[in-house]
């Protein structure tokens, strides 16, 4: 444990707010087991003292002598607790009344200060006693708000460091490297550094750097599974975007008349299509209008389009490519883009491949991304998730090898990181002196153990264990 922190007892409950089947309330300190002995008697009258390290034991919590309710006890000796402290968890029927008694009697002796926990506190102390780094803590609150399988999948292969190893093998080679270059600095005429020199130390930057670049490249697809792949549905009045989105979601969500202009407002949905948790937002469709009402609509419609992962733009096949679609077209980013051909049920099936490709040509955009399909038919939407699928595996968000649930600090950490070594191989290919890459690496160091804690401020730390739950 480190010396500067404090060494109180702490309390709070870790189970959600309201009526359940059961409800836990979490000591943690020094002074846990005596707290705990104070509410809880065994079933079998044992003492405290007399219950193992590790322990379940059955019993009632009470405050005073008013009995409360039923109760498991979990007992944990540090260090080989969540915490690194002594640990001391009582588990009895979910309630606010029950736990609400419970922590208030608690926390009411003044013999034996126990405080309430502060958001985080648990985790932070977890981390401050070594039992975590702060890629493996932050990750616990990644697997509590997970909003799908894959991303409480990765944020429990973080919790067991999958993030941590990958950040200490790349800080193993600079740290060798760092060592390389400063004996060689220190002690030019021992022929102790790189026999290649210069050459032979930056083409091991450079493995630092890509191994870096890499796993910097997931940052999207954390962002991707944990708030979802955002989707805009696009184009011109009454090409079938809102009836789209209905048959996605298999609900009438949207509003569908025949009158242009229904949808004036963004709305927008979450699903879970493929294993990939998408964020689906309906638009008003693009066209000159005098209502003032819609026109603030088409205005928020090309802000999302700009801001989207991923756009539909829908075409009304009956109409075909027009002028319109081309200009709006243009106006989009090619590599985000999937060109929707629909009501494609309502034209000539042998039509469909000629008249697509040839207005596609004359547009100047036949090498977009597209398919043809009718909202109105099951099968087509089938054919739209695949290409959804394809658009997201294919795509920049995607790294097979690289699934990393990395969130904003730990972004910002690594291209810090990526920025010093970049400045470093500079250095030693332009054949500056030697110490001056050392500096950059150095930095790049420090910048990589602010992703686990190591070279973090307290500060930070306090800060980004504030954003937790209380109870964690």
């Amino acid at each position: 444990m480190r010396d500067d922190f404090t060494n109180d007892t702490i309390a709070a409950i870790i189970t959600a707010p309201g009526i359940g089947a059961m409800g836990a309330l979490r000591l943690s300190g020094p002074a846990a087991f005596v707290a705990a002995a104070r509410v809880f008697r065994s079933k079998r009258g044992r003492l405290m003292e007399e219950l193992g390290d590790y322990s379940l034991t059955y019993g009632g919590i009470y405050a005073g002598d008013c009995f409360l309710d039923q109760a498991l006890l979990l007992k944990m000796k540090g260090p080989h607790s969540f915490t690194g402290e002594d640990v001391a968890e009582l588990q009895c029927h979910g309630g606010p009344v029950v736990l609400g008694r419970l922590i208030e009697t608690l926390t009411s002796w003044p013999d034996l200060p126990i405080r309430p926990a502060q958001p985080g506190e648990f985790s932070q102390r977890a981390f401050l006693n070594g039992k975590m780094d702060l890629s493996q803590a932050e990750a616990v609150m990644e697997l509590v708000s997970a909003s799908n399988q894959k991303a409480a999948g990765l944020a429990a292969e973080q919790i067991e460091g999958a993030l941590s190893r990958r950040i200490s093998q790349i800080k193993s080679r600079l740290l060798n490297l760092l060592a390389s270059i400063e004996v060689d600095v220190d002690f030019p005429d021992e022929g102790l550094g790189d026999r290649e020199g210069a050459k032979g130390w930056s083409r091991q930057l450079r493995q630092i750097l890509n191994d870096t670049a890499e796993l910097l490249a997931a940052a999207n697809l954390g962002k991707i599974y944990r708030e979802g792949l955002r989707i805009v549905f696009y184009g011109r009045p009454n090409a079938g975007k809102s009836s789209l989105l209905n048959g996605i979601l298999q609900e009438p969500r949207a509003i569908v008349t025949p009158e242009p202009g229904t949808t004036r407002d963004t709305l927008e949905e979450r699903i879970l299509l493929k294993g990939i948790p998408l964020v689906l937002t309906d638009t008003a469709g693009i066209r000159e209008t005098g209502s003032q009402a819609e026109k603030a609509g088409v205005d928020r419609a090309r802000q999302m389009a700009l801001k989207a992962d991923l756009v539909l733009y829908i075409v009304d096949m009956q109409e075909g490519i027009t002028a319109e679609d081309s200009d709006l077209l243009a106006e989009l980013d090619k590599a985000r883009t999937l060109i929707v051909f629909n009501k494609m049920d309502l034209i000539e099936e042998d039509e469909n491949g000629t008249m697509t490709a040839e207005a596609m040509k004359e547009a100047g955009f036949e090498d977009w991304q597209c398919c043809r399909l009718s909202a109105l038919d099951p099968r087509s939407l089938e054919i739209l998730a695949k290409h959804i699928k394809s658009f997201f595996v294919t795509g920049r968000h995607y790294r097979q090898s690289q699934e990393i649930l990395l969130n904003r600090r730990q972004e910002e950490a690594l291209l810090k990181a990526k920025t010093a070594l970049e400045a470093a191989l500079a250095v030693l290919e332009k054949g500056w002196p030697e110490d001056m890459a050392a500096i950059d690496l150095k930095q790049a160091w420090s910048a990589l153990g602010e992703l686990t804690g190591e070279t973090v401020q307290p500060a930070l730390v306090e800060e980004i264990f504030s954003r937790f739950c209380l109870g964690k």
